[in-house]
């Protein structure tokens, strides 16, 4: 029987920021079965539901385009598999589309963000506007100095911050790393700074479908 890829996109919302990554995906699996969607399981000696999750959200963010993937053992209008799921939900986490994965995970490069709060934003503007944006990244090996600048993709300051950052299996960059580095280099705070993530992005430019 041939298995139908299915990709969910749903948001998170409010108190659901504060769930981890690996506790979402028990919520979500605890939603598919309560949903009784007709889910593959993986064979072998410990079989296990497939889910596979797009670009994992840092604790504390908010975003309305999550992404996870499973497969059906019989095709059911997206309709239906949004309704069901909703109503095994809890009500800060809401499917707001599904249809077959068009792109591949290994397709994502950038992610768009907004960014609220009582910030300084003619401040931060000015932030932006430097030539370099010295900044630390913790990584598995340890702690890396670079650039920021380099790679913030596009950026809009007005009554909000719109910002496009690189993402990826290969490459990301938190959101939180440039208000971080913000607060470092002006000596202003970013404390209570929302941030809330809009897109999700190909290496061409296209929105992840």
């Amino acid at each position: 029987m041939p298995l139908v890829n299915t990709r969910v996109f749903f948001s998170k919302r409010d108190r659901a920021k504060y769930i981890s990554h690996l506790d979402l995906a028990g919520v979500m699996q605890r939603a598919i079965k309560r949903a009784a969607l007709p889910v593959w399981y993986t064979e072998g000696y410990n079989p296990r539901m497939y889910t596979q999750f797009m670009l994992p959200l840092s604790l504390g963010q908010e975003s309305l385009r999550e992404a996870v993937d499973m497969r059906l053992l019989e095709q059911l209008p997206y309709s239906e598999v949004a309704e069901r799921m909703n109503d095994a939900l809890p009500g800060d986490i809401r499917v707001t589309e599904v249809g077959v994965p068009v792109f591949k995970n290994t397709d994502i490069a950038a992610a768009e963000y907004e960014i609220t709060g009582e910030l300084d934003f003619g401040q931060f503007r000015e932030f932006v506007g430097r030539e370099h944006i010295p900044a630390e990244k913790k990584t598995k090996k340890g702690v890396s100095e670079l650039d920021l600048k380099q790679h913030i993709l596009f950026v809009e300051v007005s009554d909000k911050i719109t910002i496009r950052l690189p993402a990826g299996v290969d490459f990301n960059i938190n959101p939180q790393l440039v208000l971080d580095a913000f607060s470092a280099l002006t000596g202003s705070t970013a404390a209570g700074s929302h941030i809330l993530r809009t897109k999700i992005l190909t290496k061409n430019g296209e929105e992840f479908r």
